[in-house]
């Protein structure tokens, strides 16, 4: 289960790496899925869906980012909140 959507916009916006790998975020006006930490230009949030793998994106019809190349991270699984 992913984390909430305004917690993974804010990571995506600061690029910070907490969820880098556990979770990928699609563009809907570019059609291209990329790492929370991808050095583009942060998307509005009204056009952006989050996903768990690259898998998922892939079938939503979405193709990969060739600047931070999301298809290369391995799956990290997300950390109980007591961990981080």
């Amino acid at each position: 289960m992913l984390p909430d959507a305004e917690a993974l916009y804010d990571s995506l916006a600061a690029r910070d790496g907490r969820f880098d790998g556990q979770a990928f975020v699609c563009v809907t006006t570019t059609g291209i899925f990329c790492r929370l930490t991808c050095p583009a230009r942060t998307p509005l949030q009204r056009n952006v869906i989050f996903r768990a793998t690259a898998d998922d994106c892939r079938a939503a019809g979405f193709r990969a980012c060739k600047r931070c190349k999301p298809e290369a991270v391995r799956p990290v699984p997300l950390l109980p909140e007591a961990l981080r």
